[in-house]
């Protein structure tokens, strides 16, 4: 099983319902009896290890999810990207919110044009992008 140690693994342990741990499997030492896998570095016997395959691709990665903090959009080629990647967007008037987690579909020089059709003025409004991180 040392061919699995450094690689992205799913390792069932126990019986039915099976406990199942997903992550890099750091060691298998033979001497102690016992594989870790994890970047919390679990310890597992051999004895609880039912079997172990190779983690899928799809099955590593963690969903996306938007940054907590997001920035005044300012530039032609902050809205150019944000259009390009259907980023996250709030609009503010003054101290009123808008429009929040919406998307912009199109801009020009002056304007903005939300996924509802709302046509707004880049002058009088602030556009604030959240990325996704993943």
């Amino acid at each position: 099983m040392r061919h699995w140690v450094g690689k992205p693994v799913i390792m069932y342990c126990g019986v039915r319902p099976y406990t199942i741990m997903k992550g890099v499997l750091r060691k298998w030492d033979s001497s102690t009896r016992i594989a870790v896998i994890g970047h919390q570095e679990i310890a597992v016997p051999f004895r609880d290890i039912v079997f172990i395959k190779a983690l899928a691709p799809r099955e590593r990665a963690l969903p996306p999810v938007l940054h907590s903090i997001g920035y005044i959009m300012r530039e032609r080629q902050q809205f150019d990207n944000a259009v390009y990647f259907k980023s996250a967007v709030s609009v503010w008037k003054d101290d009123q919110l808008l429009a929040f987690n919406t998307t912009i579909v199109s801009h020009t020089k002056g304007t903005v044009t939300l996924q509802d059709g709302q046509n707004l003025l880049k002058g009088t409004h602030l556009f604030v992008v959240r990325s996704l991180r993943g």
